[in-house]
């Protein structure tokens, strides 16, 4: 049996990848430690989830009367404590924060074992950036260099952090934010209970799954519905951003879209994939402004999500989406700039049934063959270790 360590500075609750590869692990009786930091009451929203029966979750609580810099230190110096008790065969550092931190473990590392930086999500400071993210970057591109490997969620950006970072390619690998294919979702009734009342048996759900804030045209996509047909509803699923839904609220009142859009904030997983198993549409866009929102195509959460749950979806009409777009066809695209072009093609989806059909039946195929946990780790973490 072989022991793993999983660190993450967050709830690795919100990362499908992390937690089927946990469970992936388990399976093949290796013994997983996941030390990761402990959400409050009010964050801790998704509900329980299975890590796989021979993980071990170790939290760190944070004390109120601590500042955020303090608790990472003491965060970091467990994970340390556990490394030299334990004395992990390999360690897999998710995010920034715990990859900024190898150095120290090297000092105590195993002999053979491997140190594997999982990157979910980086972005390059432009000339107005702070000099706090500007230093940040810096940091992260000199704590990668003493990595064994890298993985990162799609090659675009795997490709971009080894030119910056002058690593050899070969040390980089691709694992896409797939569900797996072992996995069955589990809901809830809230959504079927709100909808009765509605009393419109012709009614279709466009779904937008995420968290609910800037930079992912939400404001557009609220416009957009004063264009399309008035059987369609909209859902925005997701954790509310600083109560950014406040904003969206105003939108909607103010263009009388009430009884059209419906916000359901801070979501646990049963209510989440019972709008996932509802949906006639899924809305995939992004605010081109970051490497990582420039490359969403494959790997973006709820890109994966219509794709398991088979909803044909609009995504952005970019160089990334339409790249994928020429391999398998399994969505429309549009410029979300523009209210009436979302709606346009939101409303061409719902009524060409032919062509839904035909995207619906790419989806099952793609799941199956591409864009699934299984496929994914056999291009990465198999040939990692």
């Amino acid at each position: 049996m072989k022991v793993f360590f999983f660190i993450i500075w967050a709830d690795p609750k919100f990362y499908n990848s992390l937690v089927f590869l946990s469970k992936h692990l388990s399976n093949q009786n290796n013994k997983i430690y996941l030390l990761c930091k402990k959400p409050s009451k009010d964050e801790d929203i998704i509900g329980s989830l299975d890590f796989g029966s021979n993980c071990k979750v170790i939290y760190h609580e944070k004390k109120k009367y601590l500042s955020t810099k303090i608790e990472l230190i003491l965060f970091i110096l467990k994970c340390l404590f556990y490394s030299v008790k334990l004395k992990p065969d390999n360690i897999i550092f998710f995010n920034f924060h715990a990859a900024s931190f190898i150095n120290f473990f090297r000092i105590f590392r195993k002999k053979n074992s491997k140190h594997i930086y999982h990157n979910f999500d980086f972005d390059i400071p432009n000339k107005n950036s702070s000099l706090k993210k500007k230093l940040k970057h810096h940091i992260e591109i000199l704590v990668s260099k003493k990595f064994d490997y890298l993985v990162f969620p799609s090659k675009q950006r795997a490709e971009i952090f080894s030119k910056l970072s002058k690593i050899n390619s070969k040390k980089f690998y691709i694992m896409q934010n797939c569900f797996s294919k072992k996995y069955k979702m589990e809901y809830s009734n809230k959504l079927e209970i709100f909808f009765n009342k509605l009393k419109n048996n012709k009614m279709k759900i466009v779904s937008r799954m995420g968290s609910i804030a800037p930079n992912h045209y939400l404001e557009e996509i609220i416009k957009s519905f004063c264009f399309v047909d008035e059987n369609y509803v909209l859902i925005l699923a997701g954790i509310d951003i600083k109560n950014y839904s406040k904003k969206l609220y105003e939108i909607i009142k103010k263009l009388n879209l009430e009884k059209k859009i419906f916000i359901f904030k801070n979501i646990n997983n049963f209510t989440w994939y019972e709008i996932l198993k509802n949906a006639h549409l899924g809305l995939c866009l992004y605010e081109e402004n970051s490497v990582s929102h420039n490359n969403m195509a494959g790997t973006s959460t709820k890109f994966n999500n219509y794709i398991y749950g088979n909803i044909p979806m609009v995504t952005n009409d970019n160089f990334d989406f339409n790249n994928l777009k020429k391999k398998i066809d399994i969505f429309e695209t549009t410029n979300p700039q523009n209210p009436k072009n979302i709606a346009k093609k939101i409303n061409f989806l719902l009524t060409n049934e032919k062509r839904y059909q035909e995207i619906k039946n790419n989806l099952s195929k793609s799941f199956y063959e591409e864009f699934n946990f299984e496929k994914q780790f056999d291009n990465s973490y198999q040939k990692i270790l």
